[in-house]
């Protein structure tokens, strides 16, 4: 009788606590305002497409595709891959840009092209078990155009949650950090590879969602989640960098991406509430697209897109190739490609 009350009340607080998110999450998702000057259609893809980068020479995008949303619901899934859509086709082909490599479970991915016109992709492989396995970097060349080869594997006890990253090199790179959730944790640490070795570089990042680089490679551009902030660094010539200045959103920040005339797209969650129950219920989490001009002291921010979650959920990034916006998400099996007005 006693297990009875006990699964009884226990039932009862698991309902109460479910109807008081609910409650929140209809009360600051309510007013959203949808907004988008364009025409979206959905891309479907075999995983979730966290992360995007586009070649604009090439127009691909590649797309770091994997079923996120069953890993966030405790379950397992077979291995994600790095996906190419060529964007410069009336009829969009997906292909696999990947022809060997190691089983992947990727979350960030960085391309870097050189002066002679060599492409380098990297993404963030998280192990099988995260709580037990280890965080890998994995590096590829490109054999023939949007084909790539897997070069070398990276690793480091410092690198514990890469969330994204950015090459600034051949073989150079930066890995921004999360915290894991529920730890009580609110830093993390920025971590630098020189081409021989790793070292962190800021230790007080607040929970980095995305990072990228200026064009001339100057400049760090590193979303900090937990802060609902864009900060922006000087680099150093030995990778070390010192903050400039701090943008708030007020919104939490995911993904960023250079446009060609500099300015950062940035997918933020707008409502967190709704983003958490979104992992625990499948409620639809909003999507939204920033578009902000980081050269002004004080910075112009611009919503580009904003929706509560029923065209794509929980929205990570926009990458854009001329008119064409891509955005991805966290958990939605698709993409979508916009064109702008």
């Amino acid at each position: 009788m006693i297990k009875k009350i006990l699964t009884i009340s226990l039932a009862i607080i698991v309902l109460v606590c479910i109807g008081i998110g609910l409650f929140i999450y209809s009360s600051v998702n309510k007013d959203i305002d949808e907004q988008f000057s364009g025409v979206c259609v959905d891309v479907p893809l075999p995983g979730s497409g966290e992360d995007l980068q586009i070649d604009r020479e090439r127009q691909y995008a590649y797309v770091s595709t994997y079923d996120r949303l069953t890993v966030a619901q405790g379950g397992q899934a077979e291995p994600g891959t790095i996906l190419r859509l060529d964007l410069g086709k009336s009829e969009t082909l997906i292909e696999k840009a990947l022809i060997d490599g190691p089983d992947l479970h990727p979350h960030g991915i960085s391309i870097f092209i050189t002066s002679e016109g060599d492409r380098h992709l990297y993404v963030i492989n998280h192990p099988k078990d995260r709580s037990t396995g280890k965080e890998m970097i994995e590096h590829y060349v490109e054999v023939s155009p949007g084909e790539f080869k897997h070069l070398e594997s990276f690793s480091d006890d410092l690198i514990t949650r890469g969330n994204d990253m950015v090459a600034v090199g051949a073989r150079k790179f930066y890995v921004a950090q999360d915290v894991e959730r529920g730890s009580g944790e609110t830093l993390t640490q920025l971590i630098y590879f020189d081409g021989s070795e790793f070292r962190s570089v800021a230790d007080d990042i607040e929970s980095a969602g995305g990072i990228n680089v200026s064009a001339d490679g100057e400049k760090l551009y590193i979303a900090e989640t937990g802060a609902n902030r864009i900060r922006v660094a000087q680099r150093n010539l030995d990778g070390s960098i010192e903050t400039i200045k701090n943008i708030d959103i007020g919104s939490a920040p995911d993904n960023i991406d250079i446009a060609e005339d500099g300015s950062l797209w940035v997918g933020t969650h707008s409502n967190v509430i709704a983003l958490a129950m979104h992992f625990i219920m499948g409620i639809d989490a909003p999507t939204e697209i920033l578009r902000i001009d980081a050269s002004q002291d004080n910075p112009k921010i611009e919503e580009i897109y904003i929706n509560g979650g029923k065209e794509i959920s929980a929205g990570s990034g926009g990458a854009t190739l001329g008119k064409k916006l891509m955005i991805g998400s966290i958990t939605a099996s698709k993409v979508l490609l916009c064109e702008m007005e």
